[in-house]
């Protein structure tokens, strides 16, 4: 018995069973195909079919009730794919109709390759029941890239059996080696929303880490050659803004714009491909989730900007590269206000340095070896300073010409393992600022049955000052573990010293830190008791400073999600942190606060997102060891699909925090920290409405709202300890962020589009006696934004695309 229990334990968390690898002769044409949808060409019987299609999703390893049926052919320009799905009834096929990239609650078909066969790097493409489109680059591990796009053409026929669905991938859309015999890695799959089942060609064990590497092959690719790839996509944009503030004369005033560029791709190579914006407009992206930040460190925005979303995969190895540095705030704009003398202000000044070009090269050679390059340049901003006294006026530059680069190595090895080495670089002009150097490496080496890792990184910052020391720093990071079967462990270390400072084109919280973590968790992917799936976690961690050497914190965090059968997620959580000693609240280095231990518990539902009403519910509760020291958060999302082309949704987040501790000021040496009772209520509003699956319209509406009352202050002691104090200061505040962004999108060819955009923007705080802010409600911060400045712009854009071929077929 005890042999028996050993064996079926070594059998669970060692062996892994074997995939097999099938494979699919594509068919060579020389007739043309129509891709319309209803596979009415004869040539399509005579190519070899991909059937037998095995569950991924719900129940792993099944045969589907639904057969699917899928034929590949090729001519010298383009893959066709061609897609059969067999259903019950039309009435069975579900059809959310959504705009590219978002595939709603749609049934798809989707195809993924890996043309080099490196086993790190692919493609997918997505074609929904509805015809709309969505493309991505997809990794190994099954990480999706869904801001790449190419230009491809599909069509969908749905009948009363089923549905087809016909796929044109032109050559130049994808990349692949200069070979006369191709073989490429490729997996299909259909998604049946209705039973919210995933079937694939080629069986996919969830147990065993990797996709392509479970994946299928194509074979048959003859005598086909990487086409010349050459776009061009110029655009045209016009801006009218109106400005309005009841504290300025005159009250209203209205600007007008126009932009013109152009972005440029070109393929250098079958491998590496060149991506330009000349002039970039980035107005019409999605406004920021401003807050109010009373934390020690910077906020971080995500990245909405599609040239900096598109194609970066390589540049994020590292942890190093944040693209929003590109373009972003004015690094001597503070100091231009600081240095202002008792007879002088400010008059004009840019918030945000205009961006004059960026460049990207990627790709990866047939020998896996993948080439980043990565450069922008941004114009340089001045302050105006007028003399009140004399009206003399004067320039002071706020920010030189700056330039960004980063250059990235990535060779991939055996059994989907790799090595990495990346470089970013700013340069600044003028003696009177500083330029920053990174140098960074990372890899992760995996065995031959992808069961065990060993990962780690490493870099080193250099900021160059004129006539100064230079200052330096480093971090580094190990981790190794097991990463496929039931049950993962991992052990992580991670340490950063005092001057590691990446922020010049990364984004780093805080440096001069030792953290270990150990990590376990259990998956089950079959059916159990009321549940699809269930993953269980544990983690330990314990953190301490570099310099002192001083213990930092320590916790426990344990959890567990599961899908039921009636597919509600549910997630629920439980951590522990002890004592510990935050030494960046202080904002004086050397200098802590001590935190009491904590517990808090949460958790979060969702219900079934395939009917029409969805409902999202999360919170979670704390409490410190220490009276009245405690607080909770309470989430709402409902969602509701009014048709298959309209659906809105609502989102509520109340957030009370009593008796929260923060940093107030600096007097002198002393520093004051103080107890306020702080409460958080946003509200976001979203509305899409879609007449086609080329035109729709989306919108947004987010309202934040800050209230924070002191109840007492105190002086922070030499111990980290609070101490009484008589200081009594007027520090309450009350602060409000309105946002709405309406956006419609026609794309009216391929690649090419019309965006008209409204913005609009209103920020507020409440000005009344100190006293008055207990009594200040949500709806007060409401009437607070009537009487605050405020921002509205109307934009349109006009984006054309050009490509080589076309133009020369026309001409």
């Amino acid at each position: 018995m005890f042999r028996l229990v050993i064996l079926s334990t070594l059998s669970i968390l060692l062996i892994q069973p074997l995939i097999s690898q099938r494979s699919l002769d594509a068919h060579r044409i020389d007739v043309p195909i129509e891709i319309d949808g209803k596979l009415e060409e004869s040539i399509w019987s005579q190519a070899q079919i991909a059937n037998d299609f095995t569950t991924l999703t719900p129940v792993p390893g099944k045969k589907p009730a639904q057969d699917t049926r899928v034929r590949v052919l090729y001519d010298d320009y383009a893959l066709y794919i061609a897609a059969e799905m067999d259903e019950v009834s039309k009435d069975s096929i579900m059809t959310e109709l959504t705009q590219r990239d978002d595939l709603g609650n749609t049934d798809f078909f989707s195809i993924i390759l890996d043309t080099y066969g490196n086993g790190t790097d692919g493609l997918q493409f997505i074609v929904g029941a509805t015809g709309v489109q969505f493309d991505a680059k997809k990794g190994n591990q099954g990480e999706t890239d869904t801001n790449w796009d190419a230009i491809w053409f599909s069509d969908v026929c749905l009948t009363e059996d089923g549905w087809t669905c016909e796929i044109k991938l032109p050559y130049a859309a994808i990349r692949f080696p200069k070979e006369d015999q191709q073989e490429w890695v490729v997996n299909f799959s259909r998604r049946q929303t209705r039973k919210n089942e995933e079937g694939v060609w080629n069986e996919i064990d969830p147990a065993i880490n990797g996709l392509f590497n479970q994946s299928g092959t194509l074979t048959n690719l003859n005598d086909i050659k990487p086409p010349v790839r050459l776009q061009l996509l110029p655009y045209f944009s016009i801006y009218a803004q109106h400005h309005h503030d009841a504290n300025l004369d005159p009250v209203n005033t209205v600007g007008y714009s126009y932009n013109g560029g152009m972005d440029i791709k070109y393929g250098i190579n079958d491998a590496f491909t060149l991506d330009m914006t000349l002039i970039p407009d980035f107005g019409q992206v999605q406004s920021d989730d401003q807050i109010l930040n009373l934390s020690p460190f910077e906020i971080e925005f995500s990245e909405n900007r599609a040239f900096f979303t598109e194609g970066v995969e390589l540049f994020e190895k590292g942890d190093i590269f944040y693209s929003r540095r590109v373009g972003g705030s004015v690094i001597g704009l503070d100091d231009a206000f600081d240095n202002l003398s008792e007879n002088e202000e400010i008059t004009s000044f840019s918030q945000q340095p205009q961006l004059l070009n960026a460049t990207k090269i990627s790709g990866r050679n047939r020998n896996g070896l993948g080439i980043g390059f990565f450069n922008a340049v941004e114009a340089s901003t001045h302050a105006v300073i007028r003399n009140t006294e004399t009206g003399e006026t004067k320039k002071v530059k706020t920010s030189p010409l700056t330039n960004y680069n980063v250059t990235v190595l990535d060779q991939n090895l055996k059994n989907n393992s790799y090595v990495s080495l990346l470089n970013t670089n700013v340069w600044r002009q003028g003696e009177e600022f500083y330029d920053a150097n990174v140098i960074a490496t990372e890899f992760d080496f995996k065995d031959k049955d992808q069961r065990f890792s060993l990962a780690g990184q490493a870099a080193f910052s250099v900021q160059s000052y004129n006539n100064a020391d230079n200052n330096t720093g480093y971090k580094y990071s190990l981790s190794a573990g097991k990463i496929s079967g039931n049950f993962t462990y991992w052990l992580e270390y991670d340490e950063l010293s005092p001057n590691f400072n990446p922020n010049d084109l990364g984004f780093l919280r805080r440096a001069n830190e030792r953290e270990a973590e150990l990590g376990f968790r259990y998956q089950i992917f079959e059916p159990f008791a009321s549940f699809n799936r269930a993953n269980f976690w544990l983690r330990f961690r314990y953190s301490r400073v570099v310099e002192p050497n001083e213990f930092q914190r320590a916790n426990v965090n344990l959890g567990g999600w599961v899908e039921t059968k009636q597919f509600w997620d549910i997630n629920i959580w439980f951590n522990r942190r002890f004592t510990s000693y935050n030494f960046y609240e202080p904002r004086v280095w050397g200098r802590y606060v001590e935190t009491p231990g904590s517990w808090n518990t949460g958790a979060w539902i969702a219900t079934d997102r395939r009917k029409k009403f969805r409902m999202e519910l999360s919170g979670f509760v704390y409490n410190l060891q220490e009276e009245d020291r405690w607080g909770y958060e309470i989430e709402l999302e409902p969602r509701y699909r009014v048709s298959n082309s309209f659906t809105f949704s609502v989102g509520t987040e109340y957030n009370m925090q009593f008796d929260d501790t923060g940093y107030v000021t600096l007097l002198d040496d002393d520093i004051i920290f103080g107890q306020r009772d702080r409460l958080t209520i946003e509200n976001v509003v979203g509305a899409q409405y879609n007449f086609t699956e080329r035109i729709g319209l989306n919108f947004r509406m987010r309202h934040y709202w800050i209230r924070g009352v002191y109840d007492s202050f105190h002086l922070l002691g030499p111990e980290g300890e609070l101490l009484d104090t008589e200081y009594m200061g007027d520090h309450n505040f009350s602060f409000s962020q309105f946002n709405i962004d309406l956006n419609f999108n026609w794309r009216f060819a391929p690649g090419s589009d019309i965006f008209i955009n409204w913005k609009n923007s209103i920020s507020g705080s409440s000005d009344i006696l100190n006293s008055a802010y207990k009594n200040l409600n949500y709806w007060d911060g409401v009437n607070d934004l009537l009487n605050s400045p405020q921002d509205n712009s109307i934009s349109v854009r006009i984006v054309y695309f050009l490509d080589y071929l076309s133009l020369k077929k026309l001409g």
